[in-house]
């Protein structure tokens, strides 16, 4: 988890962290991903609302508008609030291990919003981790 003290601001935005993509091998799109992705891709992220099996998803694309997969649910609760409270957030290819049945990938997610905005934002998403904790 990032904090307000600790953000990274790079020429894609503000570092949020390295994460697994998951449910590739159920896109049906193996091929495809291993054909024509690379690291240093950039990917879409969209929040997927209506996922009936993870309240925060975040799906992720390819260049193209092809699904490539999720962002894996033990870790996509601060991208899910940072895209929720209006940022855009992508997320570049790190690593992709083409050798794997699953085609195995991790992407560095940024979020693109100016700099008092991601504090602020940083702030709240601490503070909601802190009621969640002390539920």
């Amino acid at each position: 988890m990032n904090s307000a003290y600790d953000l990274f601001p790079t020429d894609k935005g503000f570092f949020i962290g390295r994460k697994r993509v998951t449910g590739i091998f159920q896109t049906g799109r193996r091929l495809a991903i291993r054909n024509n992705t690379e690291p240093g891709d950039e990917l879409t992220l969209i929040r997927d609302y209506g996922n009936k099996f993870d309240e925060r998803a975040v799906r992720v694309r390819d260049r193209y508008g092809g699904d490539v997969g999720f962002i894996e649910a033990k870790s996509n609760d601060e991208i899910a609030f940072y895209m929720d409270s209006g940022c855009e957030c992508i997320a570049v290819v790190a690593e992709l291990d083409k050798k794997s049945a699953t085609v195995g990938m991790l992407v560095d997610v940024f979020c693109r919003c100016d700099v008092v905005s991601m504090e602020r934002l940083a702030a709240s998403y601490e503070e909601y981790m802190r009621s969640q904790l002390n539920f």
